[in-house]
């Protein structure tokens, strides 16, 4: 229990210079130095007991002036003095002298960049250059101005002022002309331009022996015209006598020919019925059996249950 005084323990040294005697130090002379470096540094942050002393910076060891001169300008060096415009200006190197010729001065002057200048500086206000005369000949002068945009102008603007280019003679022979007319392109433009207006071309004698007349007519779609346009109207081919006897077999030649799937769906209920065979039940109990296999007991159940009806009740779980 702590004691009032504010003490932890009796005998507490509130001053705090109370210390436990010590042996005397066995360090000799010169050993004193590390002795006190393996004291320890926890004392260096007591700032009552100990106080840092900052050393003095060593001065520089300059024998001679010229020592002392390369000793500051290491330290200084001279980029801080070029930099704040104290330096010493840099000896100025005589100019080269031009190599240009009294012929080539005046590309010399336009290579300095003044052309440049004025066209960057004043865009727009500057006088258009001299044009050089044109070296065309006079008979090429037509051929000189189309080059220089007059046609691709014509042609965007004014196709119809273009004159037409003059044709080669074609060269046909004139037994051919026929045939260069037809390779011109004449007769598809008939067909794509005047398609259902021109006459029509004349057909060939048929190539056709009397007696392939009839299929040669129905090769050219006599038959699948008739039908197609005349359907029901034409008169029905004749008939193959059937080769069936009377009897029997003229019976299932007309259930071949739909009657037995016909009374299949439509008169069902009054086919004959297969003969049913005898009852194997000889007694009562037995046929009760028979009764109950076929289902009866199960059909009884599903009527009974059928005449009742679960209501459930508010607040009981079923």
């Amino acid at each position: 229990m702590q004691k009032e005084g504010g003490n932890p323990y009796p005998g507490f040294d509130q001053s705090g210079q109370y210390s436990t005697p010590r042996k005397a130090p066995r360090v000799r002379p010169e050993a004193e130095e590390y002795a006190g470096k393996h004291q320890g540094t926890i004392n260096l942050f007591n700032s009552e007991k100990h106080t840092h002393v900052i050393p003095p910076p060593p001065s520089p060891r300059c024998a001679t002036g010229e020592a002392r001169q390369n000793y500051e300008l290491s330290r200084n060096g001279l980029v801080g003095g070029l930099l704040g415009g104290s330096g010493q200006k840099p000896p100025l190197q005589p100019p080269p002298a031009p190599r240009v010729t009294s012929q080539s001065e005046s590309i010399a002057e336009a290579h300095k960049g003044q052309p440049m200048n004025n066209f960057l500086t004043n865009y727009g206000r500057n006088a258009p250059s001299p044009r050089p005369n044109p070296r065309v000949k006079r008979e090429a002068e037509e051929t000189a101005d189309i080059s220089r945009g007059n046609r691709m102008n014509a042609l965007m603007h004014n196709p119809a002022s273009i004159p037409d280019a003059p044709r080669s003679m074609p060269r046909v022979k004139p037994e051919a002309e026929g045939n260069a007319v037809h390779g011109a392109g004449s007769g598809m433009a008939k067909v794509m331009g005047r398609y259902g207006e021109t006459p029509r071309s004349q057909r060939g004698v048929p190539r056709v022996k009397p007696e392939a007349s009839g299929n040669a007519a129905l090769d050219m779609g006599k038959q699948m015209e008739g039908l197609f346009h005349n359907y029901g109207k034409q008169r029905p081919e004749p008939r193959v006598a059937p080769k069936v006897k009377d009897g029997t077999g003229k019976d299932m030649a007309n259930l071949d020919h739909g009657v037995r799937m016909s009374k299949l769906m439509h008169e069902g209920d009054r086919l004959p019925q297969d003969p049913q065979p005898p009852p194997r039940a000889a007694s009562s109990a037995g046929r009760r059996n028979l009764k109950k296999g076929q289902g009866s007991n199960i059909s009884n159940i599903f009527a009974e249950n059928s005449k009742w009806q679960i209501v459930p009740k508010a607040g009981v779980r079923n």
